[in-house]
């Protein structure tokens, strides 16, 4: 696949993400407590990966190959619980263009400090004129869609 493709199918997965906010956040309101939206989500989501690792024939890691790896590996569940978790909460509060341009604008930001030191064993791209005028841009565009 070239990249044009496969930037319209990131733009695609973008566009779920919002969706998958609303839902939970939905989800939220019938329950007693917004971590219990999030188990439910992690619980579907664990059936779904369940099926499809099954059904793909793909299988699951073997116990010796998730004791070698090392222990920070495992933050991305955590981190997801956070996310999940804060999503569904804010969006009620704040709506769903407020919290998404917020995440992306600290995803990016985030991001481009990772880019520019090569933090995580991530190539080095460094801070330039251009990317900062970028980063600047994203602030501004975060101010206009709040107002």
């Amino acid at each position: 696949m070239n990249n044009q493709t496969l930037i319209i199918i990131a733009v695609a997965v973008g566009a779920l993400l919002s969706l998958q906010g609303i839902a939970n956040s939905n989800l939220s309101k019938y329950l007693n407590h917004p971590l219990q939206a999030s188990f439910i989500s992690f619980l579907v989501a664990l059936v779904f990966l369940t099926t499809c690792l099954t059904v793909l024939d793909v299988g699951f890691p073997r116990l010796s190959e998730l004791r070698a790896l090392p222990w920070y590996l495992y933050a991305g569940g955590f981190l997801g619980v956070i996310f999940v978790t804060s999503v569904l909460t804010l969006m009620p509060k704040l709506g769903v263009a407020n919290v998404v341009v917020s995440i992306f604008v600290g995803q990016m930001f985030f991001s481009i400090i990772v880019d520019h030191f090569g933090f995580f064993g991530m190539p080095v791209k460094p801070l330039d004129w251009v990317r900062g005028s970028g980063g600047v841009l994203m602030l501004a565009g975060l101010y206009f869609i709040q107002t």
